[in-house]
């Protein structure tokens, strides 16, 4: 059952209405409110990215403040769900900066359209309820963990005690630790204790096992991986609100799984220790490759296997023509993969992976890679990782668990990153061991800003950025590309590279 609103008394009769009034004043003049926030916004120098936030939440509690004269509970859960929404870049002092807004706002209103008599009862409604909409926001959306003494609970299990510090409100159920595979376990449960607000540990339940299966073959959204074979699972009334807090514990879980490490007497020194043996053998493998299909057959096993992955696929980057184009794979269909010639125009989120140039893990690629992809390759989670020398990217390769949802691990991603950096450099190597010997001079003769021009496009710079680098104007950059393209005889930029590259005017 929803709170009900204060002003619900025969003798608020009134207010009640002059209330109702007063909000649906505000809605009418929407366009006014948000111009005026906006302009709060502006004055408090807000950054861009909070700012549409907070319009939205303002908008949101404009269109909703009416649904607090029935039940104030709904509007206020509501609430916190979107501010968890709106997270980060809104923070904590924006909300209360909003609701002070909103209340000023319903008082300003207040004076104008109610009689004296009644304004002092809206006000001290409208005060209550901006009160509790910031204290709940706060409380749910931005200080989950319960930090304070709580000393009972210094022998409960790791995940009771826990729960009790992250999930002390809501409408819980229970909550388990599983390992998923080969079939479903679980490993730790908790129940939860609505009146003294509380979880406790539970004993093993055949039931519970059973609901656990029926969460995860139901595809409920109280589902989350940890880690390599562990997952979190729960049981609770599902709304925004609830599937954010679970999102939140999940996560905390995840750091504390990532921590334990060092508990366990490990540690990243030791962790690099066993990189760099890891490395040197991969080395001596990618050393001893004959070709390049030996060397892409070694750098696609070996990542993946070393990384703990089922599958892997490498992609070949052109800067010219912005392209990735499938080269090789493990686990794999190679042919399909070959057959894979894309640019950013069918992937738009290339170009990002290109310009961040660092390993990128998604979580649910069905919405970022091209639909006939995700069906063919069964993908789900995904990691991306860039192949690299010299600051100049060479390719991408694809990582999975062969389809099956999984959760970033970040010693996995050290291993495999560290691995291609090594792989990058030889690939390169190749390619010059097949070209053959250096011709004894170039066959064209370009001046040094000329070449570096040259050298600037083939890494797919344009005319402004190179404009910007060489501190010249884009004029001369033209003037420079025109004498290249005369000097190597070609008709445009992607043909003097090539000839370039070929020549070996530029690398």
């Amino acid at each position: 059952m929803g709170r009900p609103s204060s002003m619900t008394s025969a003798g608020d009769a009134i207010p009640r209405r002059t209330a109702q009034l007063v909000l649906r004043s505000m809605q009418a003049h929407e366009a006014d409110c948000r111009a005026n926030w906006i302009l709060r916004l502006a004055k408090l120098q807000v950054p861009g990215s909070a700012r549409l936030g907070l319009i939205h939440l303002f908008q949101f509690l404009l269109r909703n403040l009416e649904t607090a004269l029935v039940d104030e509970t709904t509007l206020i859960r509501s609430f916190q769900g979107e501010v968890m929404r709106a997270q980060p870049a809104v923070s904590a002092s924006d909300v209360l900066v909003l609701v002070a807004f909103v209340e000023e706002l319903m008082l300003s209103f207040a004076w104008r359209q109610a009689e004296a008599a009644q304004v002092e009862p809206l006000q001290r409604w409208a005060h209550a309820l901006c009160t509790e909409l910031g204290r709940a926001a706060l409380a749910e959306g931005y200080f989950p963990a319960k930090l304070a003494a709580r000393n009972h609970f210094t022998w409960d299990a790791p995940l009771v005690h826990w729960l009790n510090l992250l999930c002390g409100e809501g409408a819980w159920k229970w909550f388990a630790l599983i390992r998923p595979r080969p079939e479903a376990v679980v490993v730790e449960s908790a129940v939860y204790s609505p009146e003294t607000r509380t979880w406790t540990a539970e004993t093993a339940q055949p039931d519970r096992t059973l609901q656990v299966r029926q969460a995860l073959a139901g595809g409920s959204p109280l589902v989350a991986p940890l880690c390599d074979n562990l997952t979190a699972v729960a049981d609770a009334e599902v709304d925004p609100v609830t599937i954010r807090r679970f999102r939140h514990t999940a996560n905390w879980l995840e750091s504390a799984l990532a921590l334990s490490v060092y508990a366990r007497g490990g540690g990243r020194g030791d962790d690099r220790a066993a990189l760099l043996e890891l490395l040197l053998e991969f080395d001596e493998l990618l050393f001893a490759a004959g070709d390049m299909n030996e060397l892409l057959t070694a750098v696609v096993e070996q990542v993946c296997r070393r990384g703990g992955f089922k599958r892997s696929a490498l992609f070949l980057y052109n800067p010219i023509t912005q392209t990735v184009e499938g080269v090789h794979g493990y686990n794999v269909n190679v042919d399909e993969i070959q057959r894979i010639r894309q640019t950013d125009r069918d992937i738009p989120a290339l170009n990002q992976f290109v310009q961040i140039a660092k390993p990128v893990f998604l979580n649910d690629v069905s919405n970022i890679l091209p639909e006939p992809y995700v069906k063919r390759f069964r993908l789900s989670s995904l990691l991306i990782c860039p192949v690299i020398e010299n600051r100049r990217l060479l390719g991408i390769m694809l990582l999975d668990h062969g389809g099956r949802p999984f959760a970033a691990d970040n010693r996995a991603i050290w291993t495999v990153e560290a691995m291609l950096g090594r792989a990058g450099r030889c690939i390169v190597a190749q390619m010059y061991r097949q070209a053959g010997p250096l011709p004894t001079a170039p066959v064209t003769t370009l001046t040094n800003r000329e070449r570096e021009i040259l050298q600037l496009i083939a890494d797919g710079v344009d005319t402004k950025e190179i404009s910007k680098q060489l501190h010249i104007s884009d004029y001369t950059v033209t003037e420079h590309v025109s004498s290249i393209l005369r000097k190597l005889g070609v008709k445009n930029r992607t043909e003097a590279v090539a000839k370039a590259m070929r020549e070996r005017i530029i690398r």
